[in-house]
């Protein structure tokens, strides 16, 4: 069973971006091995033929244990580039939800 599920959207399937997707992936399950999926959606907001820059969105869960979800979104023209910003996004929240935990004191000791 693979931990990545990809829903292409409005977006042609491409097994670059697939393959890609993959690859960034391992440093998020890295990061938080409790991780039991990665949920990556894809959507293309402005189209190519309509006016203006094409534009898709990127948005990636990662669902962790006791519903303790991260979810990050990216818009823009270069796909990969939202990948890549979607993903340190999610970093950033599971390294600041690590500062959290280590700044609360143990129930079990006195202040």
């Amino acid at each position: 069973m693979s931990l990545v599920h990809i829903e292409w959207g409005n977006l042609e399937r491409s097994e670059a971006i697939e393959q890609y997707v993959h690859e960034r992936s391992e440093k998020l399950f890295l990061h938080a091995p409790g991780a039991t999926k990665l949920v990556v959606h894809f959507q293309i907001i402005n189209p190519v033929h309509s006016a203006g820059v094409p534009t898709q969105k990127v948005s990636m869960e990662l669902r962790l244990p006791k519903h303790q979800d991260v979810r990050a979104e990216e818009e823009g023209s270069d796909l990969y580039r939202g990948i890549r910003e979607t993903k340190k996004a999610i970093l950033a929240q599971l390294e600041g939800r690590k500062q959290v935990s280590r700044v609360r004191p143990d129930p079990g000791t006195e202040a």
